[in-house]
């Protein structure tokens, strides 16, 4: 989950890199590191904490070279602090290296290492293939990364510079992403393209087992037996903008605030029957015996909503797998089946991982994912990209509007029988639902007043309320770090009523009017034991609103329209009870936004 970047060109390193980490933060900040080479030294600075400290330190310290590369950590082997901070460098410091992954047989190095004499600093897994490229130096930066690189096991995207070999870095990448930016005379290495798009917007993404030598602004191309090769150039349409907060205190708020205009790119093109962007047709879609949909966090919560969706608009049953524990059972996947593999970012482990799983079984896979060129966009069989720009914030939020959407497109498609109730039409007026929910903000800062000193806060829906609810609850844990709950309302009854107290917080998403009664039932179970009651849902939801405390009342819709644009409170509750309790909120404790390890 670590950030990586790195440049090679006739500027100065330095900014460059210092630019390129602050977009790539919300991969991790635990600490944050540099190093620059002039061709006869490399120059290591690192600091514990985040990007700013690393900024204030290098205030004064003027770092220049021709070649430089650049980390921000999130922790796995080793504590956060100086030391364990990237890059690492070998025992004579002539080599110096970043890494995102885990080695996990860098134990077993280390020890052979040891035995002959070499010395360690760090607590980490890095600085073990820091000192053996020390240890294989064959005369050759390229070859000797190579070799070490074919002797490791786990998953690395990594990139080494050398006072061996003036100018130079070699990279090299295997299940951890890793982009190359083709400039004018320059090369850019990053994690993920929106930290170097101010600068290009020509990148490579690097397939698994392909290395790359950057000598003085130029690159060539190279597989693990060093045969080399070509990988195509895409063009990424995404502004530099978008990667910037543009005035706003948070990259999360201004997510939120532009999910109207964001979704008018997802639908744009696709809600014609004759559409070219639908990537498998409803006759070949019909023919499918079931459907395995799989992801991790909030990815998992727009996949329960595609469930209900896709079971009624196919007759096939769906199953909703967190990505995590499906690849570590033996699933019965059959090869008429389909997996819909869903990630912001495209490189989520757990969800490779079960994407090769479903892949060996035969099934075909569609990955629903934002980041084009992304590892499961290249391994998927079909692709439907959400097409909501970059986002930053870590607690995702028009990503997983975007996922909604367009599981809803896809079903509308699919949709032969029509089965589902909404039209076209009607979903292209999305937008413009979105923004009048906007209008809701006012009102939820004060309702946020009322409970942003509660530590324990309840979330209760009915059928697709439930999945909203369930992603509100991760929100507001995510960011506030309070206890937060979901539970299909339902199943109050069955143990967790005993938590609730007078003043108890519980925030009910009641779009759905045919379940209405049902969930009005289960608020009065909570009425009657003391809690305070927040109730969102639409203007026909009167009986509920007549016994909520607060009720927020949503733009008259379709009602699957209603439920999609539920979230939207629901995300301005957890933003705001955060930044209440004076929480970071793009950079929660503990987390990253592309969780690129087990």
């Amino acid at each position: 989950m670590c950030g990586i970047v790195g440049y090679s060109g006739p500027k100065e390193p330095l900014p460059i890199l210092i630019n390129g980490l602050s977009r790539l933060e919300y991969r991790g900040y635990d600490s944050a590191g540099i190093a620059i080479s002039d061709g006869n030294k490399i120059t290591i600075e690192k600091k514990e904490g985040k990007l700013d400290v690393l900024k204030d330190h290098l205030k004064n310290n003027q770092m220049s070279g021709n070649v430089g590369i650049g980390h921000t950590r999130w922790a796995t082997h080793g504590v956060p602090n100086d030391v364990n901070a990237h890059p690492h460098s070998d025992n004579n410091e002539e080599f110096a290296i970043i890494h995102n992954g885990i080695i996990e047989n860098y134990a077993e190095i280390k020890k052979d290492l040891l035995n002959e004499g070499f010395e360690f600093k760090s607590d980490t897994d890095t600085e073990v293939v820091a000192v053996e490229l020390s240890r294989k130096w064959s005369g050759e930066l390229l070859k000797t990364v190579v070799d070490v690189a074919n002797s490791l096991e786990g998953t690395y995207a990594l990139l080494v510079t050398t006072t061996k070999e003036e100018g130079t870095i070699v990279a090299g990448r295997l299940m951890s992403p890793l982009v190359l930016g083709v400039g004018d005379d320059e090369v850019f290495l990053a994690s993920d393209s929106a930290a170097i798009l101010e600068h290009t917007k020509k990148m490579i993404f690097l397939e698994n087992g392909d290395f790359v030598e950057i000598k003085n602004g130029k690159y060539k191309l190279f597989d693990s037996d060093l045969n080399e090769i070509e990988r195509e150039i895409q063009e990424i349409d995404w502004e530099v903008s978008e990667a910037e907060k543009s005035g706003y205190d948070h990259f999360m708020y201004k997510e939120i605030l532009e999910q109207s205009e964001v979704i008018e790119r997802t639908i744009s093109g696709r809600l014609d029957t004759n559409s070219d962007d639908i990537p498998i047709k409803s006759d070949h879609a019909s023919k499918f015996e079931k459907i395995w949909i799989v992801a991790c966090g909030t990815a998992y919560h727009a996949g329960l909503f595609g469930k209900d969706l896709f079971e009624k608009v196919l007759g096939v049953p769906v199953s909703v797998e967190l990505a995590s524990e499906f690849r570590y059972r033996e699933p019965i996947v059959g090869k008429n089946d389909l997996g819909i593999v869903i990630s912001q970012s495209g490189e989520t482990m757990d969800t490779i991982a079960a994407t090769e799983l479903l892949k060996e079984n035969g099934s075909h896979v569609l990955a629903l994912v934002n980041v084009v060129g992304s590892s499961l966009a290249r391994m998927a069989d079909s692709v439907f990209y959400l097409h909501v720009g970059p986002e930053i914030g870590v607690a995702s939020t028009k990503a997983y509007l975007g996922m909604l959407v367009s599981q809803l497109v896809l079903a509308k498609h699919w949709d032969s029988k029509n089965r589902l109730d909404v039209s076209f039409d009607e979903i292209a007026e999305l937008p413009n639902l979105i923004e009048k929910t906007m209008a809701c903000e006012d009102q939820i800062k004060e309702i946020s007043e009322k409970i942003y000193k509660k530590n324990d806060i309840y979330f209760i829906g009915r059928g697709l309320d439930y999945a909203l609810a369930a992603e509100g609850a991760l929100k507001l844990k995510e960011i506030s770090y309070l206890h937060a709950e979901a539970l299909a309302a339902g199943e109050l009854k069955h143990g967790t009523l005993a938590l609730i107290e007078e003043g108890t917080p519980v925030i009910v998403t009641a779009s759905q009017n045919h379940l209405l009664d049902k969930t009005t039932s289960n608020v009065q179970e909570v009425i009657a034991r003391g809690a305070y009651v927040i109730a969102i849902g639409d203007s026909e939801s009167e009986k509920l609103e007549n016994i909520s405390n607060d009720y927020v009342t949503l733009p008259d819709s379709n009602e699957i329209l209603t439920t999609v644009i539920s979230i939207i409170p629901l995300q301005f509750i957890a933003y705001h009870v955060a930044n209440k309790n004076g929480q970071s909120i793009d950079q929660p404790r503990n987390l990253a936004k592309s969780v690129t390890v087990e």
